[in-house]
């Protein structure tokens, strides 16, 4: 079986990181897999040496008319079974690309329907997936958002995997700062934009901070709100306990020393930091949102409003405070995280795909 994936970079995001372990272990097992990419990025290191075929698309401009011609020679050239696409430009122009060429289309659905407000770009990609053999999404929420389009039997669900890490020496921490030594570290990894609520959680942060003087706060990763985060923390005199940095390969040794992950998004699909951080035995205080219900309740995190600046430093705090109850909690995270792991994921997806290619026969 041959299948082509197509997604825009193999940057620091989840659907980067699912697609490159996913589709390393597929090849593994003997799938002929073709990824197609503007530009490369931290999450392309998971594709050496796996046998997956890498074709970088040039030119790399977004919004070149070249980008789609060439998408579309590239799926006349390999003729896969499948092409499966991921994030938005690609469902678009990957998948057109597919439908022109009569092959099968697989869209992958990596959020929920909070995320997508009213635009052409929303519409296009909802005609486009109309026309998909099949939607893929990781959440309730995602399915939830495609159910009134197509037919329950295209709809299907794969959660993100987690995969077990490898931990490093706490060097990394060791290496910021001697200053760091015995302190609490309050942990926050994801991307800074909108949808992460970042000024409400650099307000909570700052209430930690303020209340708790012993306590360090790590934040990493990188968009559009990064800079604004960096001044208001700057602007009260916090910077040196509150540490804004860029994406880190060694997020899982810094998750093993935290003594807390704070995620309060506004809305989410099946998140990945999240579920990272529960794998490695980090307490979670999450948003009381639908996406983080749906794996977690009151024994496995702290779930608070994310609207709330006061809540969630005081969940924060509490974790801190209550060091017993916090490792009770990331207990009952972690089982729940061992649920998902890559085997299982890789099984579906083959499963998806023998469906799919053996409904176009």
């Amino acid at each position: 079986m041959k299948v082509l994936h197509l997604i825009p970079s193999f940057g620091s995001g989840g659907a980067e990181r699912q697609l490159s372990l996913i589709t390393a272990a597929l090849a593994r097992g003997g799938v002929e897999v073709h990824i197609a990419y503007r530009s490369g990025g931290p999450n392309l290191v998971w594709l050496e040496s796996s046998g997956v075929h890498l074709h970088m698309l040039t030119p790399s401009a977004n919004h070149s008319p070249m980008l789609a011609w060439k998408i579309c020679q590239l799926v006349r050239r390999l003729r896969p079974d499948v092409v499966q696409t991921w994030l938005l430009q690609m469902d678009i122009l990957g998948g057109a690309a597919a439908l022109l060429n009569r092959v099968p289309l697989i869209l992958s659905e990596r959020s929920s329907t909070a995320a997508y407000a009213s635009s052409w770009k929303t519409r296009l990609r909802l005609l486009v997936g109309r026309r998909a053999a099949c939607i893929v999404a990781n959440s309730r929420g995602g399915l939830d958002y495609w159910r009134p389009h197509l037919s329950a039997e295209r709809l299907h669900m794969v959660r993100n995997c987690v995969t077990p890490t490898v931990l490093r020496t706490d060097e990394p921490i060791k290496a910021l700062s001697s200053n760091w030594a015995g302190r609490p570290l309050v942990l926050y990894a994801g991307r800074f934009s909108y949808e992460k609520n970042i000024p409400g959680l650099v307000e909570a942060l700052i209430l930690v901070a303020r209340q708790h003087p012993d306590v360090m706060i790590m934040m990493f990763g990188e968009g559009p709100e990064r800079e604004s985060a960096k001044m208001r923390i700057a602007q009260v005199g916090l910077s040196e306990r509150i540490v804004v940095a860029a994406y880190s390969s060694e997020l899982a040794t810094w998750m093993a020393q935290a003594a807390a992950c704070v995620s309060v998004s506004h809305f989410e699909g099946h998140p990945n930091v999240v579920m990272e951080a529960a794998a490695a035995g980090c307490p979670l205080v999450l948003s009381d949102i639908p996406a983080h219900r749906e794996i977690f309740d009151e024994n496995s995190a702290l779930l608070v409003p994310a609207d709330s600046p006061e809540r969630i430093a005081e969940a924060v705090l509490d974790t801190l405070r209550s060091p017993a109850r916090a490792r009770d909690r990331a207990a009952s995270a972690r089982a729940i995280a061992a649920q998902c792991d890559l085997p299982a994921a890789v099984a579906a997806y083959r499963s998806i795909y023998q469906e799919v290619v053996g409904a176009s026969c």
